[in-house]
């Protein structure tokens, strides 16, 4: 695309219109641009919705890709790799991003399949509540043209070094931390309950509204080496406070297996975040993992 392109000269086609294709699409469409959508499961409903929009739907890819200045893919991430042949067999060379949340292996298969053409992106958190200012991560050869594209329609979006496949890491990466949080989330909030303690919880947990997320995810790291040895003690109470509620204290019994493996180790540096890192590193890398889990 061209830089004297406007916002309405653009056209997208978004393979898929499900929650997420339906959000992007509007989204795309009311900043401007001319949207294609394909999904062949839509029901007549999302049909009349999507021509009231002004968006073309269809039931399957066109044949020539060449009017589309960027093909998007958000179908559900088991159909990513079939779409993605799909495209590959058909006219036309514009860019192709892939927002499905599928493993970095897909998209490196993705990769050899379209060569250049692959954009790797991830959305930071739920289109549905942010709309086109939902964070985006890019990786690929022209993820930087795709994002500048994309930016004139209201899109917030990081690129990062790396081929296809890191953005998508990072996916995986922030899932370990929101899943395992909303995990620790309802284990809390059906501790609180059993034992009538939720509007306390409330109390308990207010401080954290003032907290700087960041530099206390931070000054967890720094001081876990040091100190994880003394905290197991404290996640053996809360263990017995939520069996004796009669609840399985699942997420408390890998907090007290890390913790005790990092006491094993320990005790380590209370310096800085980066040097508990470098610690835990040379405690706990994949090559030593590998070994402890077949000795």
């Amino acid at each position: 695309m061209t830089d004297s392109k406007t916002t309405k000269d653009i056209q997208l086609l978004v393979a898929g219109y499900g929650a997420a294709g339906r959000a992007y699409a509007s989204g795309f469409r009311e900043a401007g641009a001319g949207v294609t959508a394909v999904d062949p499961f839509a029901v007549e409903e999302v049909k009349k919705e999507a021509q009231t929009l002004g968006i073309s739907l269809l039931k399957e890819l066109p044949g020539n890709l060449g009017r589309f200045d960027l093909v998007i893919i958000l179908s559900p991430a088991a159909a990513s790799l079939d779409i993605i042949r799909q495209l590959a067999d058909r006219s036309g060379v514009c860019p192709i991003l892939d927002l499905t949340s599928s493993a970095p292996s897909v998209m490196q298969q993705a990769s050899a399949i379209l060569g250049d053409r692959l954009i790797d992106g991830t959305v930071l958190g739920a289109v549905g509540l942010g709309g086109l200012a939902t964070p985006m991560v890019f990786a690929g050869r022209q993820a930087k043209g795709v994002a500048t594209m994309l930016r004139r329609l209201g899109c917030y979006i990081a690129c990062i070094d790396g081929e296809p496949g890191s953005a998508s890491a990072l996916k995986l990466l922030r899932s370990l931390f929101m899943k395992g949080l909303e995990a620790l989330v309802v284990e809390t909030q059906l501790a609180a309950a059993a034992l009538g303690q939720t509007d306390g919880l409330r109390i308990a947990l207010a401080d954290l509204a003032e907290v700087d997320m960041p530099e206390f995810l931070a000054e967890m790291l720094r001081t876990h080496p040091k100190h994880a040895g003394r905290r197991t003690h404290e996640i053996e109470a809360a263990i017995s406070l939520m069996r004796d509620a009669g609840l399985t204290p699942f997420m408390l019994l890998a907090a007290r297996q890390l913790f005790a493996r990092t006491a094993t180790a320990g005790p380590g540096p209370d310096e800085s975040p980066e040097a508990a890192l470098r610690w835990l590193e040379s405690q706990f890398n994949p090559h030593r993992e590998v070994a402890n889990a077949t000795a």
